[in-house]
């Protein structure tokens, strides 16, 4: 009579690797997997808040972009042609207030100072604001952007 178990097609008898053998290294590799995971995952750089990159400083980088590249009914730009003298000044700030607050969020307000005129409501002393200069020829526009 033959003995119960396997054998090989040669008729020797083999071994049986246990089941419980098999599923613990299973679990052993899947928890060092993980492990392993966690240590190699790369340290990313906190974010530093730097107040040259705030939505409000954006704004008013977008905001004098739009400003210093307008067109002009004429040759040049909007902004060069405006600040030619007060009274050219006087005769676009309403465009240039328009073009500006094209380039923020709505509710927030522009101010534009330039060396002939100032367009727009200055900021209060205790509002957060955002200010970017822009050079055209013949002028220097600071714009501010804030919310009231």
């Amino acid at each position: 009579m033959r003995e119960r178990g396997f054998s090989s097609p040669s008729g020797e008898s083999r071994g049986q690797l246990s089941l419980t053998v098999i599923e613990a290294a299973v679990a052993t590799l899947l928890v060092l997997t993980v492990a392993a995971g966690f240590a190699l995952t790369p340290e990313y750089p906190t974010a530093t808040l730097d107040q040259s990159s705030t939505p409000l400083a954006e704004q008013a980088r977008d905001a004098a972009a739009l400003v210093a590249e307008a067109p002009a009914d004429g040759p040049g730009t909007l902004l060069g042609v405006a600040c030619a003298s007060e009274s050219d000044f006087d005769a676009r700030v309403a465009q240039l207030r328009t073009v500006a607050k094209s380039g923020v969020s709505p509710g927030a307000f522009v101010s534009i100072q330039t060396d002939v005129g100032e367009a727009g409501t200055p900021p209060p002393a205790d509002a957060r604001v955002g200010s970017a200069s822009v050079v055209v020829p013949r002028c220097t526009a600071t714009l501010e952007v804030w919310y009231p």
